[in-house]
């Protein structure tokens, strides 16, 4: 009778790893109801709905949070992303130096966190180099940010024109130490990318990134840039 009462190995080990998952589901659970708030709100932002200065810095605040919460799940991440970057757009520098200073440092702690938990994401590369560029530009370690973007998500259209907009920003300096990078998305956005799209994207151009681009258009040839002198109805 007391080796029937007495459990099993087998059963000790089926409890221990049903008691792991049921704290792992809490934790989860946890997580959702705290962060629910932040999702909603970064939705409304990335749908274009109208957000109040207030609420979107309220909420930004608590995305900043997350990252002493050491929450590496997905949504929530790319949640306070899209919070933090929004607040930071919201600042003038000329207006309110101190609080574009604060927004701009926030940002880029809160990316690199994000990196953290997800090295591959080629568009929170691409945002760390823009905030960076924002805050000093750095060529060397901006052309290395760029560099990852573009390797991680080489043919992507919205991430190669979102791409450009920043190549379009950037100095001389940084285009030179990211050549390589430049002149491949380039070369994909003119080969590939939809004419339309990218017909709207390249309507102004800068003149440092000028030479790249017209070099880039020589050299994909007159069969690849001819249909973008088609009009486009959109």
């Amino acid at each position: 009778m007391l080796a029937g009462r007495l459990l099993s190995p087998a059963r000790i080990v089926f409890l221990i790893v049903t008691a792991v998952f049921a704290v792992l589901a809490g934790r989860e659970l946890y997580a959702s109801i705290r962060t629910a708030s932040i999702s909603i709100v970064a939705e409304r932002i990335e749908r274009g709905d109208t957000v109040t200065d207030d609420i979107a810095a309220r909420y930004a605040a608590r995305a900043i949070a997350v990252v002493d919460g050491h929450y590496c799940r997905s949504d929530i991440v790319a949640a306070g992303v899209t919070l933090v970057l929004a607040q930071l757009d919201r600042q003038n520098v000329n207006i309110n130096y101190d609080a574009w200073v604060a927004a701009a440092s926030n940002a880029r702690r809160y990316l690199r966190y994000a990196l953290s938990c997800m090295p591959t994401n080629s568009n929170f590369w691409l945002r760390l180099a823009a905030v960076q560029s924002t805050i000093a530009e750095e060529p060397l370690a901006i052309a290395e940010m760029m560099k990852r973007s573009v390797a991680l998500a080489p043919y992507d259209e919205s991430i190669v024109l979102t791409r450009f907009y920043f190549w379009n920003d950037f100095t001389d300096a940084t285009l030179s130490a990211a050549s390589s990078a430049v002149d491949g998305d380039l070369t994909t956005m003119l080969k590939l990318g939809d004419r339309c799209r990218v017909n709207a994207t390249m309507k102004a151009i800068s003149p440092q990134l000028r030479p790249v681009f017209d070099r880039i258009w020589a050299s994909v040839g007159e069969g690849a840039t001819a249909r973008f002198r088609q009009r486009c109805s959109r």
